[in-house]
């Protein structure tokens, strides 16, 4: 019984890891998209 308690917590954690790396790149995304554009960006030279 307690290899299953063990196992299922290694994949609760894995899971975890997975969500959070996924929202992390989310909220990483949506963060440089807000930030001003620099010339070089917009093709202004």
């Amino acid at each position: 019984m307690s290899e299953y308690v063990q196992f299922a917590g290694a994949m609760i954690l894995f899971v975890g890891i997975l969500v959070g790396s996924y929202f992390f790149v989310l909220t990483s995304l949506s963060a440089r998209e807000n930030e001003p554009r620099s010339g070089r960006e917009r093709g202004d030279g």
